[in-house]
């Protein structure tokens, strides 16, 4: 428990870095938000706070056209019932749909597992996927579970979902019990995830369609406590770890946490390969000493260099983000001449408005607030491929940007990237022990445009090469194997 704690207090430390170190003689002109604690008020009092503070200070209420007092006219008054009967879970489930009314990565809310699993702690003994062609399909299925018994194959296409065809009831389903999507491909995504997910003791009756078999079958189900299997069994979770992740929220033994922010190996056909977990530096072995992570990824690059690689493939699935300006330094390898990165604009307490500020790890230069990109050793100028899915956010985005604004870079996954880019740091400590934060501010292009961040449903960098999501595709991932890699590797050794 102890290396765990080390691990989050070092990590949020630096991942909620504000920028409130500038210049003396401007540090009286800006003033970043702070996150308050309305944990000692009523319900119905601590909302109204918290309305107040995040609808002045979300970052993006304009860019993507936030409806504040809708949201206030819809979610107030189930408080307000909440309070009257003392319901908590009522509370907490009305917080949850509020906060996930903003299609924002970066928005989050701390879950409550007591209450969470009442809801989607019982499986059916099978997870699915959405195939590219639109087709839904069994990907895993346990050999002891009563769908099994009643004859469901992996393969299986489902057809109806009590009664209604499965693509209408996919729009139904609610996935407040997880992260906040920001773009339509991971909304849809997650919807099918938690299509398998109900409480214990619900009944389904499902109708599906064998593998190369048109006869229609008919089952009846019943959720069971399966430990949350059925997610697990779904991509990325069988090839990606998201340990680093859960350490960082605080999640009860967190599977397979990395013990170094940057890892790397050579593959078949002499081609380097770096794991990027984060953007940031943390002692994740519990070892007394803050590891560099732009140390170790420098240190790889030249390594790269002297063995004379092919090319370079650089995972960041499942990366957490971290500091812009680590990002700006680690393309400086793959950079030949000084490039613009971002803007950073950030809501101003005192003013009330949002202003461009430096990078707070940057030396203040009032004429050009930019964060640029400038080159440096060791250098490399081979093919780059960047390996990128859904819970690539924040500045592990910016890398992915970075790389495939190169002439020699490419983006390559199944998905996009989480496509929530902002600055991270305000938030609120409610009743009940529930916590939700907000980006205060953006990163805007040189045109002073908000780039990455999702408007609309769209956003994030996408794949340049995307594979489909193939039924063969999606049993051997089901299966632990690793076809992202497999393509960036065939890519690479056919230049």
């Amino acid at each position: 428990m102890k290396r765990f704690m080390v691990v989050i207090i070092v990590i949020c430390t630096l991942y909620l870095l504000t920028v409130n170190l500038l210049a003396d003689e401007q540090q009286d002109k800006f003033q970043a938000p702070e996150s308050e604690d309305f944990s000692s008020l009523t319900w119905s009092e601590a909302f109204d706070k918290l309305h107040t503070k995040f609808s002045r200070e979300y970052g993006f209420m304009d860019w993507k056209k936030i409806d504040w007092p809708a949201l206030y006219n819809q979610f107030k008054p189930r408080i307000n019932q909440s309070q009257e009967s003392n319901d908590f879970t009522a509370y907490y489930l009305t917080l949850r749909e509020y906060v996930h009314s903003i299609p924002d990565g970066h928005v989050h809310m701390n879950s409550l597992s007591e209450i969470d699993n009442r809801y989607i702690g019982g499986g059916f003994g099978f997870s699915i996927v959405k195939l590219t062609d639109g087709k839904i399909v069994v990907i895993w299925i346990d050999e002891s579970s009563e769908a099994y018994t009643q004859r469901m194959r992996t393969g299986a296409e489902l057809v109806e979902w009590n009664g209604c065809p499965v693509q209408a009831v996919l729009n139904e389903v609610s996935t407040i019990f997880y992260n906040n999507s920001a773009t339509d491909e991971d909304s849809m995504n997650q919807r099918v995830r938690y299509l398998t997910r109900a409480p214990i003791g619900t009944k389904l009756s499902l109708s599906f369609k064998n593998l190369n078999d048109e006869k229609i079958i008919k089952a009846k189900l019943v959720a069971y406590d399966d430990h949350g299997e059925s997610l697990k069994k779904t991509y990325p979770a069988t090839m990606v770890s998201d340990g680093l992740r859960e350490l960082i929220l605080g999640v009860e033994n967190p599977q397979n946490p990395p013990e170094s922010m940057v890892e790397k190996k050579m593959l078949d056909g002499n081609i380097g390969y770096l794991k990027i977990w984060g953007l940031l530096d943390a002692d994740l072995t519990d070892s007394g000493e803050i590891v560099s992570t732009l140390g170790l990824f420098k240190v790889a690059i030249e390594e790269f260099n002297q063995k004379k690689v092919k090319g370079l493939i650089i995972d960041i699935r499942n990366n957490v983000g971290g500091l812009d300006s680590m990002v700006a330094d680690m393309l400086a390898s793959f950079y030949t001449e000084k490039t613009f990165y971002e803007y950073q604009s950030c809501y101003n307490v005192l003013s009330g408005s949002w202003e461009i500020r430096p990078d707070e790890t940057r030396e203040v230069n009032p004429a050009d607030p930019g964060l640029y990109i400038e080159p440096d050793e060791p250098f490399f100028g081979g093919p780059i491929v960047v390996i990128i899915n859904s819970k690539c956010i924040s500045s592990g985005e910016g890398l992915a940007m970075g790389i495939t604004n190169l002439p020699n870079g490419e983006a390559l996954g199944f998905y996009g990237t989480n496509g929530s880019f902002g600055l991270v740091g305000s938030g609120a400590q409610m009743p009940g022990g529930i916590e939700i934060r907000w980006p205060y501010g953006q990163s805007l292009d040189k045109d002073r445009q908000v780039q990455i961040d999702s408007r609309g449903g769209i956003g994030g960098v996408v794949p340049s090469i995307r594979i489909p999501m193939t039924l063969e595709n999606a049993l051997r991932i089901a299966q632990g194997e690793d076809v992202e890699l497999e393509q960036a590797i065939e890519f690479i050794k056919n230049l």
